[in-house]
């Protein structure tokens, strides 16, 4: 088995180009022929050797940007509208995208669709670029009709959550900056200025103040111990990591997430919003309460929130409600949002009322983001200040002294 590059015409006579991966050379030419396609070379991919370099070394799979995703799924959208077939709606879109990643996996999307597998199982076997939230849609839209209005809905749902990813990075990204450029000068006046300064004040002998003597005691210990701490630091991030990716120690992060300062109250508003917009797609759809239950468990990305999830499908496969089970854990879903979903499950209109809830925390968060970007800066840089002001205090103090003394 390897992977091969064909060349084939179809019933019209229109040239075909593609690859087939996982068959011998004799099935590939059956497959072709399962597609209507008349096989007129068949030639195996020989993959040339080369040197790898340190700059392609990737260890994690390769992600594909969410914006065109969101362009995919709209223009396969209008071309099904428009009354386009699958298969070659998928060739016609295919061909605007640079992105190698990508190109290759719808490549390997239509072949997968053309040998007539269903387009969610298509999709399935790229789950690194299509969530299993897409693909359960998918495939309810392939069970219960309109493919092309639900294909809409995906690329809405994947551009609002790439627009909440944004409006994150934006609110912390100078922040993030300032402190990472305060820590280079904090490290440069601690391992290159202060050791100066100590020389300076053993050639006059004088006695320093504490605070000074504190400082100049942590910069030489700090120079005097760099692997030692280099080592530490680096144990304690390494320990952070297998704790962080441990199923205990993923439990517990996720679980108290929500309770961090400032940062817990909006990744709170983001998952509600989040939960109850994915809940209500789902069952606009038609996927049955307990998968879309599932699903949107699985797109919070915290273990803690799809446990919860996990047992209120277990509760409700049992004949209860989905507002009265919700209404346990008050700790992640307020009151309110138990309460009306329990009033959207008597009233028959529990997709309108998650639809109402995500909007709700949705404008919430929004709020919380626009506060927070325009609270951190001056935090940031005020709590900055002060720290270079203990420094140089500490540092022109006995500069002072002296001085004082001479005159």
């Amino acid at each position: 088995m390897g992977n091969f590059r064909y060349i084939a015409v179809d019933q019209k006579g229109k040239r075909k180009e593609g690859t087939l991966g996982g068959y011998t050379r004799e099935e590939v030419g059956v497959e072709l022929r399962k597609m209507g396609l008349k096989p007129v070379s068949i030639e195996p991919i020989r993959r040339k050797k080369r040197s790898w370099k340190l700059s392609e070394i990737n260890l994690t799979p390769p992600k594909v940007d969410p914006a065109l995703k969101v362009i995919f799924f709209r223009e396969l959208s209008t071309l099904l509208d428009a009354g386009i077939q699958l298969v070659e709606a998928i060739s016609i879109v295919q061909l605007q995208f640079d992105d190698k990643t990508f190109q290759k996996a719808l490549g390997e999307i239509l072949v997968f669709v053309k040998a007539g597998h269903p387009f969610s199982d298509a999709l399935a076997e790229h789950r690194n670029i299509f969530p299993g939230f897409v693909i359960s849609l998918v495939h309810a839209a392939e069970m219960g009709g309109g493919l092309d209005q639900i294909l809409t809905q995906i690329a809405v749902y994947i551009e609002k959550e790439d627009d909440v990813r944004k409006r994150l990075s934006s609110a912390t990204s100078y922040p993030k900056f300032i402190a990472g450029f305060f820590a280079v000068v904090l490290a440069g006046v601690m391992f290159g200025l202060m050791p100066k300064f100590a020389d300076i004040f053993d050639s006059f002998g004088a006695k320093l103040p504490a605070s000074t003597q504190i400082m100049i005691d942590i910069s030489e210990f700090m120079s005097s111990y760099i692997i030692l701490e280099a080592l530490v630091g680096g144990g304690i991030w390494i320990g952070f990591k297998a704790f962080k990716t441990s199923p205990g120690g993923r439990m517990f992060l996720d679980k108290h997430v929500f309770k961090l300062p400032v940062a817990g109250h909006i990744i709170h508003k983001s998952m509600i919003s989040r939960f109850a917009k994915t809940l209500s797609v789902l069952i606009r759809a038609e996927v049955s309460i307990i998968n879309a239950l599932k699903i949107a468990g699985d797109t919070a990305d915290n273990v803690y929130i799809k446990e919860i999830t996990d047992n209120v499908a277990t509760q409700i496969s049992h004949g209860r409600s989905l507002g009265g089970q919700l209404a346990k854990y008050n700790n992640i879903f307020p009151v309110m949002v138990s309460s009306m979903i329990s009033v959207g499950e008597k009233s028959g209109a529990l997709a309108i009322m998650l639809e109402k809830i995500s909007e709700f925390h949705e404008a919430d968060f929004n709020a919380a983001v626009d506060k927070l970007s325009k609270t951190i800066e001056p935090i940031v840089m005020g709590g900055l200040g002060v720290i270079i002001s203990i420094i140089i205090v500490t540092l022109y103090l006995p500069i002072f002294q002296m001085s004082s003394a001479i005159h």
